[in-house]
């Protein structure tokens, strides 16, 4: 099954790069504080210095009347502005996810 979800990468610990939202596949709906291991259709994205792959669940919404749940990850922070930029392309190319920058 597959989830919608929602996080912000950071490029410091005070700069937000951008936002990522899509969806992703897991094997049955997680709950808040659990880990869920970012791949879509098999395809496992490799770690990067600063995000392994795997982000925790830190809320859950309903979207609307729909009864559509969006999955809130914690935020991922990577040491640049150059390494979020591979971030955002590799989550894009690899997993099809929307990636929202900044322009800062």
């Amino acid at each position: 099954m597959q989830i919608d979800i929602d996080f912000s990468i950071f490029d410091s610990p005070v700069t937000a790069h951008g936002n990522v939202t899509g969806s992703v596949d897991v094997q049955s709906p997680p709950s808040v504080g659990e880990v869920v291991d970012l791949y879509v259709g098999g395809q496992h994205l490799k770690p990067l210095d600063g995000f392994s792959g795997k982000l925790k669940i830190i809320s859950v919404a309903q979207v609307d009347d729909s009864g559509d749940l969006i999955y809130g990850l914690e935020d991922v922070v990577v040491a640049s502005r150059g390494e979020a930029q591979e971030l955002v392309k590799r989550l894009e190319a690899k997993l099809g996810l929307f990636c929202v920058d900044y322009d800062r």
